[in-house]
């Protein structure tokens, strides 16, 4: 079996999941600008209708959470997430809503430009604005801490590192997205569950873009939690793989060699840069791993 994911973010904080012996980590699991609202340009046809025919009517509530072109995103979306408005149905024009929303018309013009960017409606020229009827949605791979796994699962994390270095990319090792030279650091770690060892990690972290991991001794945070909470990512690729574990592997998670484990690959970057690169082996039947497929507007109802 073999799987490639690759996720997007705009923003966010994080690149991943600490000394020798065992660690116990403590876990405990209006910007109405624009002036009065312009007239219609003209009639809806064969759409969605202010009065509610025949698509149902339309919701001027807005949540009051963030921008006005954010909430109006959500606002709109939410209709056509909870199927009240259907797929192939023309929206009423920028004027109607912005007449709706009580907001101008650049407004609404970047809600449904960034709700047609998702996949959510379609802009045909002259025509007007329609719900789409497929959508593209993402399969999101969460970058999440091994110790909030097991936390969430009221078990007992810990963690050990077994190894640490500092070299340079092609002295022994190669990252083949750094320039050779490059200053690494090598981390090699294993995870526990409530005493029990599930996951072996190898991580490189590039020192010219986290200068300040060289100083952090992992005797208390382990590196993957350290690193989601200071280091900013924008996207990661993801590479899973189901293998055997080697009589090495095997020793070291305690299982027979050949028992089947989840290999996971994954690399972050930031603006183009990488920033690690580490590769996780997990015991078949003590790790699973989920993902969703989401819209950023979905994510943003929490739906």
């Amino acid at each position: 079996m073999y799987i490639h994911y690759r996720r997007n973010v705009t923003s966010q904080r994080g690149a991943e999941s600490g000394v020798q012996g065992l660690v116990r980590q403590n876990l405990t699991g209006k910007d109405r600008g624009g002036g009065p609202a312009s007239q219609p340009d003209d009639p809806v046809q064969g759409g969605l209708t202010l009065d509610g025919s025949p698509g149902g009517s339309l919701d001027g509530a807005l949540d009051g959470r963030g921008p006005l072109f954010d909430q109006i995103k959500r606002a709109v979306a939410g209709q056509i997430l909870r199927g009240r408005w259907q797929a192939g149905q023309r929206l009423p024009n920028e004027a109607e809503l912005s007449s709706l929303y009580g907001v101008s018309r650049q407004t609404v013009h970047k809600a449904i430009a960034l709700l047609a960017r998702e996949g959510f409606l379609v802009r045909r020229r002259r025509a007007g604005t329609f719900v789409a009827t497929s959508r593209r949605d993402r399969f999101a791979l969460p970058i999440e801490d091994i110790g909030d796994v097991v936390a969430r699962e009221g078990r007992v994390y810990e963690f050990r590192i077994r190894d640490r270095r500092t070299l340079r990319n092609g002295e022994g090792i190669r990252w083949p997205d750094l320039p050779d030279g490059t200053p690494i650091l090598t981390l090699e770690c294993l995870h526990f569950s409530d005493g029990t060892p599930i996951q072996h990690e190898r991580r490189l972290v590039n020192l010219d873009v986290v200068p300040e991991v060289i100083d952090e001794p992992f005797d208390v945070v382990a590196p993957s939690r350290w690193l989601v909470e200071r280091v900013p990512w924008s996207s990661a690729d993801h590479t899973v793989r189901a293998v055997n574990a080697t009589a090495e592997m095997a020793a070291l998670l305690g299982v027979e060699a050949g028992t089947a484990c989840l290999s996971i690959r994954r690399q972050t970057m930031h603006l183009s840069r990488p920033v690690t690169l580490v590769h996780f082996l997990s015991v078949g039947d003590r790790f699973s791993l989920s993902g969703s497929s989401i819209t950023d507007s979905a994510t943003e109802l929490n739906l």
